[in-house]
């Protein structure tokens, strides 16, 4: 094995390693660094381990001396990017040479910091901060608000929203629903709406349509110009709505994104049903689906302990069981 040909099996699992699927516009560039910062990693190890004297097969050791060249303590992050791309490279090498060694992994991820929920007084804020936003047209003051309000009131991901064309949004059928299709994992799913979301988006759909009377969108959330909202211009005009409604997060919050909203109907959810005295782990499987989760496990992550949700389990638990002193 020379350098030349180890370069070769490098390129080759880079371009293996693409995604299949069509990417959402917005993640072109990001894909496109991400991948392009994979293939410098690998070449760089590729060098490290010519200049050592292409030693075959590659042991942990010469793996692991390439990941902490030139580690730096105020970048944590550094050796474990190094560490994991490399580590995806060995295993496709192993194919060809069982004997490549493959460290085993020294960095674990730090823990998530609490995320920051969103009370309904502070949606609304934020819904009604998008009027201060005066450098944005009426239209796009309006679609904002409508897209808040709607992942507050189904915790939609936003790529979802942002995603929907006008023949999606079901609003006159009964029940009222959106039809989300080949979303994250590959999942199609229907969300039904509450009448009052419903009745907004319908507010919406007839406003929409008299600022784009000449404009034909298939998208529900469209420019002036008819096309649809993009990511990244939209998450930053979001951070402008924030400052404008004044909403803080405490230290080891993270800050507020479109996540929070998802996150936050999770949890009030969940609030709900404890306070209703629902089964909540009978329930907890249909909160899966309409959020478009593969399994309930992975909706377990959106259980937060916040003080409203640990009192409605408390005194859920105590009714069940109190009795029975």
């Amino acid at each position: 094995m020379n350098l030349e040909s180890l370069l070769a099996i490098a390129e080759q699992h880079i371009t293996l390693n693409r995604p299949s699927a069509r990417a959402h516009p917005d993640h072109i560039h990001r894909n496109r660094a991400k991948f392009g910062y994979a293939r410098n990693l690998l070449r760089s190890f590729a060098a490290f381990w010519a200049a050592g004297g292409c030693i075959w097969p590659i042991t942990s050791g010469l793996v692991l001396d390439w990941v902490s060249e030139g580690a730096k303590p105020d970048k944590p992050y550094r050796d474990a990017n190094r560490f994991f791309v490399i580590a995806g490279f060995l295993r496709r090498l192993r194919i060809l040479e069982p004997m490549t060694e493959v460290p085993e992994n020294i960095f674990r991820k730090p823990p998530r910091r609490n995320p920051r929920l969103l009370s309904e007084a502070e949606v609304l804020e934020l819904m009604e901060a998008t009027g201060q936003l005066r450098s944005s047209p009426p239209f796009r003051r309006l679609t904002l608000a409508t897209l808040l309000g709607l992942l507050a009131s189904t915790g939609l991901r936003v790529g979802e929203a942002l995603r929907l064309n006008v023949d999606d949004v079901h609003l006159d059928a009964d029940p009222p629903h959106l039809a989300i299709y080949e979303t994250k994992f590959g999942k199609s799913r229907i969300v039904v709406l509450h009448s009052s979301t419903a009745e907004r988006l319908r507010q919406y759909g007839e406003q929409r349509a008299s600022a784009l009377s000449s404009v034909a969108a298939a998208a529900f959330f469209a420019s002036r110009a008819g096309k649809p909202l993009r990511y990244n211009p939209t998450y930053t005009t979001f951070q402008r709505v924030i400052r404008h409604s004044g909403i803080s997060c405490q230290t080891g919050e993270r800050t507020v994104t479109f996540h929070s909203l998802r996150h936050s109907f999770a949890v009030s959810r969940l609030t709900t049903w404890h306070q209703a005295g629902s089964d909540v782990s009978q329930l907890l499987p249909h909160l899966a689906v309409y959020l478009g989760h593969l399994d309930p496990r992975d909706t377990y992550w959106y259980v937060t302990a916040t003080t409203e949700l640990l009192s409605a389990a408390s005194a859920r638990f105590e009714s069940s069981h109190g009795q029975g002193r």
